[in-house]
Parts: structure tokens; C-alpha cells; sequence
């Protein structure tokens, strides 16, 4: 087992992991009381970065922090997409336990010779029939609450997969689901008497706009149906409300962006009109509010066509093989190999590690051996050499994981608005550099790893910094303790007590920092990966390539 540690300025290999923090305290898993608040909102940005937040262009956003709970050191899940954090958010669990586990997933018996996106929720609806109710693995938010007697709404603007993924169970009656997109002129809800009553009022949500312009407008119409029939006519206990901007405009224009900035500011509004209307409900000083993002974001300078590449080398045979099947998350991409032939993946890891384009690569815990994580010292390699585990980083699932796990490269360098961050992505298209300020999502890039996360409300602490990792898994489990309610089956993700009134004090949780390293045996490739943990829990900070 090794780690790094800096020596005169250049990183040395150690024997031991080498600890960066340490700090004492008791353990958080001490009785949490029901929380004051009737009502817990939990607002999603989607793609928006922390750094983005000021008093000039977000003052309903910089007033919530301010007055509320700051989580400097919060996580979006890895792969930092979309839907793997939509569905974090809706289990509680990582996609190793929930089984969502990229933006764009294989499963054989849906396409069997190429992967689909789960940005459709027709496919999610298809996944869930082939694998007989099993859509997500485990229990939802939307399952506890409504066991509970709780009404839960999701209300989105996003894709109509992130926003199904968020409550797959108001199809048949467990809470309620709005989105505009998924067949905009005749259906846009669940249950039945909810799209009614939304079409009869507010007509057809407006249609998105292409890749160079704002979704603005179809932000204003979620969020007035939100403000005008959601809050006051089906009055939910809790709310999950996606705001699609800034990104779709950020993919397109960049962080920063004039275009980028204005979408921000128009999420911002509505937020704050949203504040508004709680105080002419009598429900402001008794609600919770989250603020997240499902993920960061940074430039895309380098365009990979991993299949082409990978043809080229005579390790896959055709574009549409199913010898190996490429799903991509962006900045990640998802290799699955027929019959999970051990000698194909250990060539193709072989390959990778040979090229100036690969970065991290993850498999399997040890071949044959795949233990309880804590069992094993070594519990954090792959199973080929020179690679990491995917149970390290909570993506190891035997029926829709990934054989293989590819990060890029990335760097800190700052793009033409002032926002640090560069990434490689892959492409269906030609493999070579990036022009403009395309930007995108879904590396182990600390620019993309780190999201917003906001709490503020009559249960949280008031102008507090919570600086011990968090993370979008997280945010269920809080609401449920928030709610009082107790549950026999565990979440992989933590009550985030330290942000809660009478909870523990901020700077006294303990948090250890963790560098792992992985090489190949002839040291000509060298990795590393840092890891946070806290109170049992592991946070996945970023990974790079030794150069």
C-alpha cells in the first residue's frame, strides 16, 4: 500500500497512507430530535459552482448563505453527472447501491450493443418493466414520506429523466411529479388530476431553446406553477424543485459567461419571489431550505473518441460491437466488456495507461476477492494493475457497473471569464483540441467534484461554516431526521448534524484526509486519489495522473 506525501517539493512514495487532517471529536451519530419546520424545500441549480454565488448578481443566493449554513467542502457524486445525482438525491445511496450509475448506462436487454441515456424518462420507464419494478435498488425519499403519510412534490425544468428519477413512484400515486418536457402538451404531471390541473391554468410549458440560448423561460413557468398552485393548493411537506439553468447555457457559453450569469440571476429571482410568496403563506419562519447542485463545472479544451480509439488499437472491433460498449458521463467514460473477459480488460487498461490522454483509471476490487471494503488493507486497488477500486469510489455495482472507469486530464488553468478548471471529455465525433468556451461536467476535477450546498431555515444554524465534507447523498438522510422519521433500511449517506441547531459544533467534527496511490508495476504509470472521511463516511475529493 503507498500514499504521497510532498518532500522538497516533489511528491515521494511512502509506505504508510499518509493522513493530511486529523482532528478529534465525538462521533455524530447521536439521536437527532425532530425538526420545528412544516415545510422543507430543497432548490437543485443545475451545473451551478459555489463561486458563483455574490451580492451583486445572486442576492437572494448570497442572503441564504450568509444567514444561513455554508458547506465549503460539499461534493457532487461521482461520476459528477446529472442523473447519478439525481438519484443520490432521491435514495440517500451512492450509484454502487442505487444502480444509476452514469449519464448514459448499458444494459443489454435495452440496446445490446450500445448504451442509452437516461436522460428519457421512457427509458427509465423501460429499465424499470425489464427489471421487474427495479428501477432504483433502493427505497426512495418519495417511499419514506409517503409510508409516513407526508406529501412530497418534485417540481422540474430539467430533463424529464432527472426530474422521474426524483419521485419514479407518482405514476402510482406516492407524491407528486411536475415536469413540462414529459409530453408537453398533454402530460406534465403525475398523478392524473395534477396534469389537469396544471394544463387548465398554466397551458403547455414553453419549449427549450437551442444550446447558444438561456431556458429562462422555462424556468419562469416551473417556478410559477410552483409559486401559484404547488405551495398553495397541494401544500407538500417536503419539495425537490430543479432549476435547469445555468447548465444548459454554461455547456454552451462557459462559466462566467455574460449569458451564464444572466440565467443564474433569473434562478436567483425566482428564488427569491419564491421567499416572497412563504411569507404571504405564513410559512416563512417555518420552512427549510436546501440550496445544491447536482455538480460543477469546467472548459472542455481536448475532445477524446474513446471508440475510435480504441478500434484503432484492435481492441474493439466496430463502432456498434458489443465486444466493448462505451457509456459516456462527459469527462468520464464507462467501458463494458463482453462476458467481462479478464484478458480483453487487462489489455485495454495496458492501452490506457500508455496514453498522454488517459488519466484515472478504476476496476473491480481484487479479481475473485471482492470483500467488505474495511476487510481488506488494500481494499482501495483495482484488480488490474495500476488501477483503483470502483468500490472506493462507490461505483462498484455487478449488474450495470462499468468493467472499466476512465477519467482525463485536467488542470487549474482559468478559462477567458476567470473560472479555474480544464477538462478533457470524449466525443462521437473527432478526437483533438477544443475550440471556444464548450464547457462540461463529469470528472474527479475538484471544479467539478465540489457543488454548491446552501441550508438555511428555522432548524439550521445561522451565519455558520460547515467546513467537514458533505455531499448531495447526504441530503435525504437530513430531511428524514429533520422530519422525524426513522428508518430500518440505512442510507449510505449521513445526517448532516453538524449544520443543525443544538448539533455538534462545526469546527469540532473530525474529518481525515486521505491520498491513496496506484502504479503499475513497472512504475511507468502512478495515480492518486484523495479521500475524505467522516463519521464512517467517504467522500471522494478528486483523483489525478502522476505526468
Amino acid at each position: 500500500m503507498k500514499s504521497f506525501a510532498k518532500s522538497n517539493g516533489r511528491l515521494a512514495f511512502l509506505p504508510l497512507l499518509f493522513f493530511l487532517i486529523i482532528a478529534i471529536a465525538p462521533s455524530m451519530r447521536a439521536e437527532i430530535k425532530a425538526g420545528k419546520a412544516e415545510l422543507i424545500i430543497v432548490f437543485i441549480l443545475d451545473g451551478l459552482r459555489p463561486d458563483c454565488i455574490n451580492q451583486q448578481d445572486t442576492p437572494t443566493l448570497y442572503f441564504l448563505r450568509e444567514n444561513g449554513v455554508e458547506f465549503t467542502n460539499s461534493h457532487s457524486v461521482f461520476p459528477t453527472v446529472t442523473r447519478v445525482n439525481s438519484a443520490a438525491l432521491a435514495t440517500g445511496a451512492y450509484p454502487g447501491s442505487n444502480g444509476i450509475v452514469s449519464n448514459s448506462m448499458y444494459i443489454p436487454a435495452i440496446q445490446p450493443n450500445r448504451s442509452f441515456s437516461t436522460g428519457d424518462y421512457l427509458n427509465l420507464i423501460k429499465l424499470d418493466q425489464i427489471s421487474g419494478g427495479r428501477l432504483l435498488f433502493t427505497p426512495t425519499l418519495s417511499d419514506r414520506l409517503y409510508q409516513q403519510g407526508l406529501k412530497y412534490v418534485v417540481i422540474s425544468s430539467g430533463s424529464s429523466g432527472s426530474a422521474y428519477l426524483l419521485n419514479p413512484q407518482a405514476a402510482q400515486g406516492a407524491g407528486v411529479l411536475i415536469n413540462g418536457y414529459f409530453k408537453p402538451d398533454s402530460l406534465v404531471a403525475f398523478p392524473a388530476k395534477v396534469n389537469e390541473d396544471i394544463l387548465s391554468r398554466f397551458g403547455p410549458a414553453p419549449p427549450k431553446r437551442g444550446s447558444k440560448q438561456s431556458n429562462n423561460a422555462c424556468v419562469d413557468w416551473t417556478e410559477k406553477v410552483l409559486m401559484e398552485y404547488v405551495l398553495p393548493e397541494l401544500k407538500p411537506d417536503v419539495i425537490y424543485n430543479w432549476l435547469t439553468e445555468p447548465d444548459h447555457i454554461q455547456h454552451s457559453t462557459g462559466v462566467g459567461s455574460p449569458q451564464s450569469v444572466e440565467a443564474i440571476g433569473n434562478d436567483d429571482r425566482n428564488i427569491g419571489l419564491i421567499l416572497e410568496k412563504l411569507k404571504s403563506l405564513g410559512l416563512y419562519e417555518k420552512t427549510d431550505i436546501f440550496v445544491v447542485s447536482d455538480h460543477g463545472f469546467s472548459l472542455v479544451n481536448y475532445r477524446l473518441n474513446v471508440a475510435q480509439e480504441l478500434i484503432g488499437a484492435g481492441l474493439k472491433s466496430a463502432p456498434e460491437s458489443d465486444d466493448v460498449v462505451i457509456a459516456s458521463s462527459g469527462q468520464s467514460v464507462l467501458l463494458h466488456i463482453k462476458n467481462h473477459d479478464a484478458e480483453r480488460i487487462e489489455n485495454i487498461v495496458r492501452y490506457l495507461q500508455k496514453q498522454q490522454w488517459c488519466g484515472v483509471v478504476f476496476t473491480s476490487g481484487r479479481k475473485n476477492r471482492i470483500p467488505k471494503e474495511r476487510e481488506a488493507a488494500d481494499f482501495h486497488q483495482g484488480w488490474v494493475a495500476g488501477t483503483f477500486s470502483l468500490e472506493l469510489i462507490h461505483e462498484h455495482n455487478r449488474e450495470r457497473g462499468p468493467d472499466i472507469l476512465l477519467t482525463f486530464p485536467w488542470s487549474s488553468k482559468k478559462n477567458v471569464f476567470g473560472y479555474a478548471g480544464t477538462d478533457y471529455s470524449s466525443t462521437g465525433g473527432k478526437t483533438g483540441p477544443a475550440s471556444g468556451n464548450g464547457s462540461g461536467h463529469g470528472s474527479m476535477s475538484p471544479w467539478v467534484v465540489r457543488n454548491t450546498m446552501l441550508a438555511w431555515g428555522v432548524d439550521f444554524k445561522q451565519g455558520a461554516t460547515v467546513r467537514t465534507p458533505s455531499s448531495n447523498v447526504d441530503v435525504a438522510p437530513t430531511i428524514l431526521a429533520l422530519k422525524g422519521i426513522k428508518t430500518k433500511n440505512r442510507m449510505d449517506g449521513r445526517v448532516l448534524a453538524e449544520a443543525l441547531q443544538g448539533g455538534p459544533d462545526e469546527e469540532k467534527v473530525s474529518a481525515t484526509t486521505i491520498l491513496y496511490s496506484t502504479e503499475t508495476k513497472d512504475s511507468q504509470y502512478k495515480a492518486i486519489i484523495q479521500v475524505t472521511q467522516t463519521d464512517n463516511q467517504r467522500y471522494i475529493d478528486k483523483s489525478w495522473r502522476i505526468q
